[in-house]
């Protein structure tokens, strides 16, 4: 392990930047994490219609993805991206002004987060696909190693105090601190040198049609270890989604420790994952990845299911601690197979399809949440999470292209 590879990357000033105006940005998600669910439980007193608000705003980033990588294929990404982050704040800030004057209805919150989410793939995309490029080969999974840090930074930072201000403040007061992180990517990123994101891969002058927005959906397709990647990801992703969405009403019902204790929850899996991807970045992990990917698959719906099992809220944080760490090392290993496999001219066509279909099932997994959690309970809403997440992904042992990735 060697620290000198955080410090070569960081030595690019543009790249220091980036990083510093993302995990602004990230912040702000986070605080919309909380902020958003207990504004539609406070709005609609139901479980079921606050998991059709959460769907609302993760399915605003699916469907808008595929655009979002047209755009940044055709124009500088830096005014993009700020503009991202402006729309965003914007759309947030709304929210926590209506909510201060109870002037907020539950279409308001779903129509200004879904506009926020739908902004938000740009940032999104541009980082995972660009900050790899701006940094030579040998730094890549280091590159990937500091998106997975920063994020959780902002994780362990983010619900611990969203879910106190929440709890003490409002979920108003969350939100409105969450606009003003969107607005601090603005400042920032506005000091990054012109033309430094555009560096790795030029935007293309290319044909506007469904065939060419479409191109990178069709390489996962006929690319037998992206398409294999892909499948075990989406459906992981729907039972996983479940969980995290699960984890306010395990605090609420299980421990009654409220938003407070959820904030807790999900700070105690970014440690776990902030500590994971600093180890991974520092290190080379000397198996190969198609193998550990599906182990490491198996094992978080394992620890899922445990979840369920957890007597104290403290023994739920250690658990989820570990939950952490083991989703750290599935992210890397997965960016990087990702990023390598592409030729240059489908990478960000490739990415983002990539991360809708990742995601397609979350939409879906945010509103299954409130019903199961209704129907079933919470403490086996997670059993069964879990458990579906470890038998669906053992059956990827019996895909060959994935099981024998490099």
């Amino acid at each position: 392990m060697s620290l000198g590879r955080y410090r070569a990357l960081f030595a690019n000033r543009a790249v220091a930047l980036l990083v510093v105006a993302q995990w602004f940005a990230r912040l702000g998600d986070q605080f919309v994490a909380i902020g958003l669910l207990w504004a539609a439980l406070d709005l609609t007193h139901s479980a079921a219609a606050t998991g059709l608000v959460l769907m609302a705003y993760t399915g605003g980033v699916i469907a808008a993805g595929f655009f979002a990588a047209s755009l940044l294929d055709r124009y500088p990404r830096k005014p993009l991206m700020l503009a991202d982050n402006a729309v965003r704040a914007l759309c947030i800030g709304a929210i926590a002004v209506l909510g201060y004057a109870h002037a907020l209805n539950v279409w308001a919150l779903a129509g200004l987060a879904a506009l926020a989410a739908i902004s938000s793939t740009i940032t999104i995309v541009g980082m995972r696909v660009y900050m790899p490029t701006m940094v030579p080969e040998e730094l890549i999974v280091t590159a990937f190693a500091v998106d997975s840090s920063l994020y959780q930074l902002a994780g362990i930072l983010g619900p611990a105090v969203a879910g106190i201000v929440t709890a003490t403040l409002g979920w108003h007061a969350a939100m409105a601190i969450a606009a003003v992180c969107f607005a601090m990517f603005v400042a920032i990123a506005s000091f990054i040198q012109a033309g430094a994101i555009d560096s790795g891969i030029p935007p293309e002058a290319r044909e506007l049609s469904i065939s060419q927005e479409l191109a990178g959906a069709r390489y996962i397709y006929n690319n037998p270890l992206l398409r294999g990647l892909t499948l075990m990801i989406s459906m992981g992703n729907f039972f996983f989604g479940i969980a995290v969405v699960a984890l306010a009403f395990l605090s609420k019902d299980a421990f009654a420790a409220g938003a407070r204790g959820q904030g807790y929850m999900l700070a105690a899996i970014s440690l776990g994952s902030l500590l994971s991807s600093i180890a991974l970045g520092a290190g080379r992990w000397p198996y190969p990845r198609g193998i550990s990917l599906i182990l490491d698959c198996v094992i978080l719906g394992v620890l899922v299911a445990a979840v369920g099992f957890a007597p104290t809220i403290t023994a739920a944080y250690l658990v989820l601690f570990v939950v952490g760490a083991v989703d750290a090392a599935f992210f890397i290993w997965m960016s990087e197979l990702r990023q390598r496999t592409p030729p240059p001219e489908l990478l960000a066509r490739t990415i983002s399809a990539s991360m809708i279909l990742n995601t397609v099932a979350l939409p879906f997994s945010s509103a299954i949440a409130g019903l199961a959690v209704g129907l079933l309970h919470v403490r086996p809403t997670f059993v069964l999470a879990g458990v579906l997440t470890a038998l669906y992904s053992a059956l990827f042992f019996g895909n060959k292209p994935l099981r024998e990735a490099p």
